[in-house]
């Protein structure tokens, strides 16, 4: 049955917002379901030309940036989307690649910029943007956690061992694939800490 409702959301999003390419800049240590299905959430607006995952440079419990692009490409090797790029950011952050890129493409009217709706940092990393860019940034609040999924509850069960409790955390179309034990041998033996630092 077609949901009218949706199709009007959908219609009235795509004439409010100019096309423009999509930012969704985070640490990913590692990348997770909620992570996945966030990018995918922002492939499927209309207005959204290409959502470039920008990887932070930071390492957290012993989870590289490596580690994060080598998983985030296992889920995209098992559920391609062409609108979805992903690298690990060549700047000190992933914000500092969006304000570069910002700099140098002055011609490109509108730019999103994803931020996880329950992040502090992000929601203030967004607002800086807008005040050094103005209007040409857009702001695309994301949600990141899958139910209790979120990057520190990821590494605490890495770090305990459970896998059961970590294979929740792949995406189904990568977890069918055979990425599941892949991951969590190549973290399990890595993470190290609490876990406590928000990603």
């Amino acid at each position: 049955m077609i949901d009218a409702n949706k199709i009007g959301r959908i219609i009235a999003e795509a004439i409010a917002n100019e096309a423009g390419p999509c930012f969704y800049p985070g640490k990913f240590k590692p990348p997770h379901v909620g992570h996945f299905e966030a990018a995918k959430s922002l492939a499927e607006k209309d207005y959204v030309k290409q959502v470039n995952v920008i990887i932070s440079r930071k390492p957290i419990d012993g989870i590289t940036p490596e580690d994060s692009l080598m998983i985030w490409n296992m889920y995209l090797q098992a559920e391609p989307n062409p609108k979805i790029t992903v690298k690990i950011s060549s700047d000190e952050s992933p914000i500092q690649s969006i304000m570069k890129y910002l700099k140098n493409n002055p011609t490109v009217n509108t730019v999103y910029v994803a931020v996880g709706d329950d992040e502090v940092d992000d929601e203030a990393y967004g607002q800086s943007l807008q005040q050094d860019f103005g209007d040409r940034v857009k702001v695309i609040p994301v949600h990141e956690k899958a139910g209790d999924i979120t990057a520190p509850h990821v590494r605490g069960l890495l770090a305990a061992g459970d896998f059961e409790g970590f294979k929740e955390a792949v995406p189904e179309a990568a977890y069918n694939r055979g990425a599941a034990p892949r991951i969590f041998k190549m973290l399990a033996t890595k993470v190290k800490g609490d876990g406590q630092e928000q990603a």
